[in-house]
């Protein structure tokens, strides 16, 4: 069970740790200094700074140095000890030549050298100060710089990211004003990390697109940290096939950039988690290790945890569960845990993995350090999701249903809250299996079915064939790519040959290119071969799926018209039988509810010969239906010259369990009208109407001229098995009923109109 279990709430575990990660990709736009990220450009920028007289490109250029000690990998006392000192000459300088905007930079400059020392008290301090000399001085950019500073003080759980959010928003209102497109787009990333943090990942994926929006606009080009963010969005929100989208983007676009930093291996990390959800486990490993790899050049403890535990679960999930014990209690020797996520993790992951093999004795001391977690976090902690299923997974061996019920009721809340897809389908099923040991069989079916709407929401074969797509895509166009770097790597030293060739080899060097150029020919050929043959393979494979599900979706149209041909036939048999039956019957009375019977029957048995002989399996044209119906009213009633009916009716479709309860009602109206509104051979009009009003509102209204209602006639009291059998199918559509006098009787129906279908087709295609 433990491959069910553990990813419910990594995602947004590790995006908490990742985001301390990634911010050192963000801060050096904050300040407003020269932008040094790489070695090359840091060496360019000491010897530029030996030529350059006291002036404000030098300050700026100061600004950056020190900027860029602060980013060094690490929080070594040498590198901050030299960014100090460049921001003190910056500050020295800046304060001669007076020049404000940098005096404001190299605040919030020292604000960050004291966080990262460990000193919040003086970086809030020195933020304040930052803030008010900004406001002071009118400048917009370094204004919100220091707001946003300010925010990195704050923590990433409950109301601290609030204050954070607070502060970037701060941030974001004042670049807008600057027009300071690149610092927008950063802020507009920040915001929708932090709402994914918060398990709002709509509005997160909404900001998010804006910020990719306001980069694009740019021609900004460093793109891999949002398309990863997006990336870690759509997978807490279980819509995988943006999420692989946009990771498998943040990998060409920081392959394209020849990044290797700790965001590639965030970006590995979080492919490799979105392939372990998909059940590829091969695949998901292999992103973890090329994620490690990385991680381990950086010497990060922290996101090896993460990267490592991660290796670990897909090891036990592919059966090697005695080599992912050993790898995760390694990994606790090696990296001790920091945060409370990884504290419980590391028990949660070894309790699961002795349940799969049955050595519930070595799992019950982590079950003890689970329960206490369980204990003393909040209740609206997201780790509470690991802690309730291992809760619920044992309480359910043990076979005390009854608590594990309880423990599901608090798990479901949690989930909804949270919106997260996943972790709500895995509760609906551990529930069927609890109300099946409770014998609550109807109750269990529910939760069966919403599992399975859950699970195929996420998971729909058109889902898999759009992943399966994309990822065809990226390998050929990674491919190609391949082939034309060897390309231009032959072609480049074929110009080195022969530029350094001399005449006497001249011959050896044109044999040599000769050569090469064969080669070269021949492995493209045999490299477009072989993925000729790949893609030639996979369309064999997709052509039969396709034709696979034609035959299942004609015999499941056959299988459709075939049960609503039967139920027609069965219920005209029923009329029929009931038409013999009242030939032996002198009773009034008795004939009467036989001819009522066989009247609510031929209703019923009009929807079921229209589905079959038409396309639509599932809808009803009313309009058609409510026609027929009262052509069959007329005939039965031989009223067409006592009473006249008129039709107001829009074309519009509803489902069985809809069509047949208005139907009956219908049925009962006209019967009534018939019987009782023209009395004494007295002649009237009967107008039916059925249309659609606003908000998905259908509106049946049947007025005749007639006599009305008696006085005092009041429907809920009756004891007519006409008008409780109205009463209750309009109860069965969900819907209100009344009818009052006004020149002859009023029925008013009204009901909502289901969505039902339409949103399950909506489904299925997202």
């Amino acid at each position: 069970m433990i491959n069910n279990v553990f990813h419910n709430v990594a995602v947004v575990k590790l995006i908490r740790y990742l985001f301390f990660v990634l911010l050192v990709l963000i801060i050096p736009g904050l300040l407003k200094g020269q932008d040094i990220k790489t070695t090359v450009a840091f060496e360019k920028a000491l010897a530029r700074l030996e030529k350059l007289n006291d002036g404000e490109d030098k300050v700026d250029l100061l600004i950056g140095i020190g900027t860029y000690y602060l980013n060094l990998p690490g929080e070594l006392k040498a590198d901050l000890a030299k960014a100090t000192q460049y921001k003190n000459k910056a500050l020295t300088l800046a304060d001669r030549i007076d020049y404000p905007k940098a005096i404001a930079d190299v605040l919030v400059l020292s604000g960050n050298i004291a966080r990262e020392s460990g000193d919040k008290i003086s970086a809030e301090k020195t933020y304040q100060q930052a803030i008010q000399y900004a406001t002071k001085k009118d400048l917009k950019d370094q204004l919100a710089a220091a707001f946003s500073a300010m925010g990195q003080l704050y923590g990433n759980e409950g109301k601290d990211l609030d204050k954070k959010i607070t502060f970037n928003w701060k941030s974001l209102k004042l670049y807008r004003q600057s027009g300071n497109k690149l610092e927008e787009g950063n802020s507009l990333k920040n915001l929708g990390d932090y709402y994914t943090l918060k398990g709002q990942s709509e509005e997160a994926l909404k900001l998010m697109d804006s910020s990719l929006l306001v980069y694009k606009s740019i021609n900004f080009t460093e793109l891999q940290g949002i398309y990863n963010n997006m990336c870690i969005a759509n997978t807490d929100a279980g819509n995988f096939s943006n999420a692989l989208k946009y990771g498998l983007l943040a990998e060409k676009t920081a392959d394209k950039l020849g990044d290797t930093s700790l965001q590639k291996s965030s970006i590995c990390n979080h492919l490799g988690l979105i392939y372990f959800y998909l059940r590829n486990d091969k695949k998901a490993l292999e992103y973890w290790t090329e994620a490690r790899r990385i991680a381990e050049v950086y010497h990060d403890s922290g996101y090896l945890q993460t990267i490592i535990a991660n290796i670990a679960t897909v090891l036990i999930r592919m059966k090697k569960i005695e080599e992912g014990i050993e790898t995760l209690q390694e990994m606790a020797r090696k990296y001790p845990s920091t945060d409370t996520y990884m504290k419980l993790r590391i028990p949660y992951i070894l309790f699961n993995s002795y349940y799969d093999l049955h050595q519930y004795a070595k799992a019950s001391p982590y079950f003890k350090v689970l329960l206490n977690f369980h204990q003393e976090l909040p209740d609206d902690d997201p780790n509470q999701t690991l802690l309730y299923r291992s809760i619920i997974r044992k309480l359910i061996y043990e076979r005390k249903f009854v608590m594990a019920d309880e423990y599901l009721k608090a798990h479901e809340k949690q989930a909804a809250t949270q919106g997260n897809v996943i972790v709500l389908s895995q509760v609906h099923r551990l529930w069927f299996a609890v109300d099946s040991a409770l014998n609550k069989p109807w109750s269990a079916i529910a939760h069966y079915k919403e599992y399975k709407r859950l699970a195929d929401s996420i998971f729909f074969n058109d889902k898999n064939k759009q992943l399966s797509g994309l990822e065809i895509e990226y390998q050929t166009e990674k491919k190609d790519k391949d082939i034309a770097l060897l390309s231009q790597n032959n072609q480049l030293q074929k110009v080195r040959i022969e530029r350094e060739g001399h005449v006497r080899y001249i011959f050896i060097a044109g044999l040599l290119v000769a050569i090469i150029f064969v080669g070269l020919i021949y492995n493209r050929y045999r490299l477009k071969k072989q993925s000729n043959l790949i893609l030639e393979q996979k369309q064999k494979e997709i052509n039969a799926q396709n034709d696979l599900l034609k035959k299942i979706l004609g015999e499941k149209e056959w299988l459709l018209r075939e049960i609503h041909h039967r139920v027609k036939n069965n219920l005209q048999i029923v009329i029929s039988l009931l038409n013999t039956q009242s030939a032996y019957l002198d009773n009034d009375d008795a004939l009467v509810a036989i001819r009522n019977s066989q009247h609510r029957m031929h209703a019923m048995s009009l929807i079921h010969q229209r589905l079959y002989q038409s396309d639509n399996l599932a809808e009803i044209d009313m309009k058609w239906y409510i026609k027929e119906l009262v052509d069959y009213m007329i005939e039965c009633f031989s009223t067409d010259r006592k009473v006249q009916f008129t039709l107001e009716t829009e074309s519009i479709k509803l489902d069985v369990a809809q069509a047949v309860p208005l139907g009956l009602i219908l049925n009962e109206a006209i019967s009534n009208t018939i019987k009782y509104a023209f009395p004494h051979e007295r002649k009237g009009t009967v107008h039916i109407s059925f249309l659609m009003a606003e908000g998905e509102i259908c509106e049946l209204k049947i007025a005749d001229n007639g006599i009305g209602l008696p006085d005092g006639f009041e429907p809920e009291n009756t004891k007519s098995l006409g008008m409780s059998l109205m009463t209750g199918l309009t109860e069965q559509l969900n819907g209100q009923i009344k009818m009052w006098n006004d020149n002859g009787l009023i029925l008013d129906v009204r009901f909502k109109k289901h969505n039902e279908l339409a949103q399950k087709s909506t489904d299925k295609l997202s």
